[in-house]
């Protein structure tokens, strides 16, 4: 069997794991906040909980597995050991954050984008240390996963265009699969999983308003996966990732859009930024960075 097939195999097998277990672990929790008053105020949706689970169980059963999916070494993944990770980690987060300024520029430049400071000090720096640690988590575990298994996986056994181009595509709709509406929690429903799985797919089913948030994550996807290929390492796709995170969840931190609908140039859809024109070009011009520093 190739390598992205136990890969495949892999992941339907934790999807399957994932929908048979997540409403029982919905109504865990639910147990938990009832006998604990104090925790009332988190109490995750079911997509929240289907997708942090999906995370647990592909992690856990992925260092469990490893010999079947004939990976020795976290070096497999692109975690090889080198003195300069972090240089290459922090351009990779410099030149994204470059990125988003660039775009935020612009924008304002073109009045659909206000800066200024339009949450107390206090308030900015708690979201900006959230927005840095969910950057660092996201980079992390999502480039382990796309670039490091999904995307070497199809290396090992396809031509470098096709490898490119899937791992990229996969990256990008994973994106969206979420339902319209939230499925609910309160009570046991051993088929709200499958029922989560189904619904997830319906943004699908209007692929013209899905086009340019897709496009976007897809060239985002080839840049990330260039990095890597380039250098043979994950640190500084890692940094380009959790850079460009930081710097989409941290903009309205410190300005704030003019309008909701930004337009063909940056983005009439959601993610904005990704969604627009201007975007895609930008992300294209990170790609000719990292050709140029690589």
């Amino acid at each position: 069997m190739k390598s992205y097939q136990r890969i495949l195999v892999f992941l339907l097998l934790v999807l399957l794991l994932t929908i048979f277990l997540s409403p029982w672990a919905a109504a865990l929790w639910n147990l938990v906040i009832g006998a604990r008053p104090q925790w009332q105020g988190y109490r995750p949706s079911f997509s929240h909980i289907f997708g942090r689970l999906f995370m647990i169980l592909g992690a856990g059963l992925f260092f469990l597995c490893r010999p079947l999916l004939k990976i020795q070494s976290v070096s497999q993944l692109g975690l090889k050991p080198s003195r300069q990770w972090h240089c290459d980690f922090a351009r990779g987060a410099l030149i994204a954050v470059a990125s988003v300024i660039t775009v935020a520029f612009l924008m304002s430049v073109l009045d659909v984008f206000t800066p200024f400071f339009r949450l107390s000090l206090s308030v900015a720096l708690e979201r900006s240390l959230k927005a840095l640690l969910t950057a660092l988590t996201v980079g992390f575990l999502e480039e382990i996963f796309f670039r490091g298994v999904i995307f070497k996986g199809l290396l090992d056994d396809c031509r470098l265009a096709a490898a490119f181009v899937f791992s990229s595509l996969f990256y990008a709709a994973i994106h969206f699969i979420k339902p319209a509406e939230e499925i609910s929690s309160s009570s046991l429903d051993a088929w709200a999983g499958l029922r989560y799985l189904v619904a997830a797919f319906q943004p699908f089913l209007a692929p013209a308003s899905l086009f340019p948030g897709l496009f976007g994550l897809f060239l985002i996807g080839m840049v990330l996966s260039y990095a890597f290929f380039r250098t043979g390492s994950l640190y500084l796709s890692m940094g380009l990732h959790a850079g460009w995170v930081f710097g989409i969840k941290t903009i309205r931190v410190y300005g704030d859009f003019r309008r909701e609908d930004l337009g063909w140039l940056f983005g009439s859809s959601e993610p904005k930024l990704v969604s627009g024109i201007a975007g895609w070009i930008i992300i294209l011009a990170v790609g000719l960075v990292i050709h140029r520093i690589t």
